[in-house]
Order: structure tokens, then sequence, then C-alpha cells
């Protein structure tokens, strides 16, 4: 007989947003039993995402582990909301779950962090190291040697060229495409289909092909 599955939740139970991807991932990798999602949108309390409840927000952490929860996800885009996020589950004592869909191919020679969240398609090639609570979503490729900042979010059909270097919360729209070699700075936006050739500065805004500077922005 095969021990159970662990328990686990997801934070995030927005329906037109990334909740039932995130569940389909956990879900097909078997590795745990999501049992409920939380979100700190009140109006989404008593309801579902699929058929499983959506039970509270994040100060219901601490009582998880009461319940034989063991483990969190996180569905949620916005990349400093996901730190603050993984941020409260360990210290409530969960698990980060690393999300990775089964039919995504990550090499061995792969350095992840925690809270990771990577779709369907992707591929990520030997000498990637990967931040803490990064996003790689549907069809996106990392080639070898790469470096995804923490909490950055890697949108769905973008190619990343051998040694990209990511910054932290940076966010690449779908379809970005970069040359060897590029750096993304810290809070930086590429716009999607941009091509990046060779730098983009932190807390900067740039679009097109070839990418160019359009602003500077607020971060946080």
């Amino acid at each position: 007989m095969s021990d159970p599955l662990k328990r686990a939740v997801i934070f995030g139970a927005r329906r037109d947003g990334s909740a039932a991807v995130v569940l389909d991932i956990i879900t097909l990798a078997g590795l745990y039993q999501v049992v409920g999602f939380l979100d700190d949108d009140r109006t989404l309390w008593g309801g579902q995402v699929g058929d499983l409840p959506v039970i509270g927000g994040g100060e219901a952490m601490p009582g998880l582990r009461a319940q034989g929860v063991d483990g969190l996800a996180v569905a949620v885009g916005d990349n400093r909301a996901r730190e603050r996020v993984v941020g409260q589950a360990q210290r409530a004592g969960l698990t980060p779950i690393n999300a990775i869909h089964p039919r995504a191919v990550v090499a061995g020679a792969v350095q992840l962090g925690v809270g990771i969240w990577i779709a369907a398609g992707a591929v990520v090639n030997p000498g990637t190291v990967i931040g803490d609570g990064a996003v790689l979503n549907t069809g996106s490729t990392v080639d070898h040697d790469c470096r995804i900042g923490a909490y950055a979010n890697v949108s769905p059909g973008c190619h990343l060229s051998g040694r990209t270097v990511i910054g932290r919360y940076a966010f690449l729209g779908t379809g970005v495409i970069t040359l060897p070699d590029a750096r993304i700075g810290d809070d930086a936006i590429v716009g999607a289909g941009a091509v990046v050739l060779a730098a983009v500065a932190p807390g900067t805004t740039v679009v097109g092909v070839p990418a160019r500077f359009v602003r500077r922005h607020e971060n946080g």
C-alpha cells in the first residue's frame, strides 16, 4: 500500500487567475493532495476553486499544521506578493512547494530555490539557477547557465538564450527573447514580444525589437 500524499493548500484563489493552473500542476505531479485554497480577498472566502474550498487568508496559515497540512504553493502573479506569501508560509512552518509540471523539462544540473512555479512545456537547461518564488510560465525556454532572480516572472513563450541573467522581481512579458549574455536588472519590465540584445537597466521598462527604453517606474 502506498504512503498517503502530504496535504497542501494553494494561496491565490482568483478564478480568472492561475489558481486552477497551479492546482493542475500539483495534482499531475502527484506529490501533494491539495485540500483547499487561501486568498486575502475576503469576497472569495467560502467559495470554491473546482471542488476545493477557499478557507481563509494568510492569517489561517499558522493553524494549518495542526490540521495536517504540510505544504503551500503560490498562484499569485504579483512578484512582491509572492515573496510575502512565501515568507508567511515559512514562518507558519509550512513548506513552500516547487510546483513543476510533469511535462516541463528541468535538467538535473539546475539549482532550484523554493516556492517556484514551472508550467507545462517549459524547458530549463543545465547550469541554470532559479531563485525563490520565480515563475516560468507555459512554453518558456531557459538555455544553459542562466540566472533567474528570486520572484521574477517569465511569461508564456519567452526564450532566454544562454547565460542570460534576470534580476529579482523582473517581469518578462509574453514572447520575450534574449540574446546570449543579456542582463535584465532588478524590477525591470520587458514588454511582450521584445528582443533584448544586451542589457536592461534596473527599474526600467523596455519594449520593441530591439528592446528600447520607454520609462523608469516606481518599485515596490
